[in-house]
C-alpha cells in the first residue's frame, strides 16, 4: 500500500483542484449515493459519508477507497461493477469527502 501511495503522490495524483459541487456529481453518477447516506439520511445499507472519520489527507481517502473494494457493490439487490474514476473525478471526490468531514462536528 505504501508503494501505491508513493506512486500516486509522485505522479501528482493528490494535487488540489477538486471541487465539492463536482464531487457531489461524481458521488451521484458513480453510484456512491445508492449505498451511502449523507447528513443522517436513513435507509441506506452503507455508512453515512458525513460521519466518516480519518479522511484528513488525500492519501487517507485513497486508502479508505482501496479498502472499500472488499465490499461488493449492489444496486437493486444485484452485484454491480466497481466504478472507474479518472484523475479529475477522483480529485473532486476526495475534495468532497474531506470537505464534508471538516464541516461535520
Amino acid at each position: 500500500m505504501a508503494d501505491l501511495v508513493a506512486y500516486l503522490y509522485s505522479v501528482r495524483y493528490f494535487e488540489s483542484g477538486g471541487s465539492i459541487p463536482k464531487g457531489w456529481v461524481v458521488a451521484s453518477n458513480k453510484g456512491c449515493l445508492h449505498c451511502h447516506g449523507v447528513s443522517g439520511e436513513r435507509g441506506k445499507p452503507a455508512s453515512d459519508l458525513t460521519r466518516e472519520k480519518g479522511l484528513d489527507s488525500s492519501a487517507a481517502v485513497i486508502a479508505a477507497l482501496w479498502n472499500h473494494t472488499l465490499v461488493t457493490p449492489t444496486i437493486a439487490g444485484k452485484k454491480a461493477p466497481w466504478p472507474v474514476f479518472n484523475a479529475k473525478e477522483m480529485a473532486d471526490l476526495v475534495t468532497l469527502l474531506q470537505g464534508i468531514q471538516q464541516r461535520t462536528p
